[in-house]
């Protein structure tokens, strides 16, 4: 005859249907709390643990920071790209007024800043940034 000694810590449950208290592994515990799949008391009534495990927790956590991260990266890039146009803008702007035609009226001028002056007080020239 052999004999063999097993050491197990339990943990005990109170079924949620009838209030029995039962025992199971730790690691039964921790399997059924990490997979949610369903178990059953002694007198076989089910019981599942509905509750996210902390890795879940946590990868959902990471999961919406990656969200978060990638909607900051493409308004990033979008400010960028808003910021590159109007650079542009302000370039093709100066040039036509260096070249003598007025902004407002698209009119050549030999004097362009004395029309500017006289026609049109109120334009300002954007900031180029």
């Amino acid at each position: 005859m052999t004999v063999q000694t097993h050491t197990a810590t339990l943990v005990s449950i109170k079924c949620s249907k009838c209030g029995v208290t039962f025992a199971a592994t730790e690691s039964f515990v921790a399997v059924r709390r990490a997979d949610h799949r369903t178990f059953y008391c002694i007198n076989g009534h089910e019981q599942y643990y509905p509750q996210k495990s902390e890795a879940e927790k946590l990868r959902e956590r990471l999961r919406v920071t990656e969200g978060q991260l990638r909607h900051t990266r493409d308004q990033l890039q979008a400010t960028e790209y808003q910021r590159r146009a109007q650079k542009g803008q302000v370039t093709r702007l100066r040039n036509r007024i260096a070249a003598g035609v007025c902004p407002c009226c698209n009119r050549s001028f030999q004097d362009v800043r004395a029309h500017m002056q006289g026609q049109h007080p109120d334009f300002a020239m954007p900031e180029e940034s």
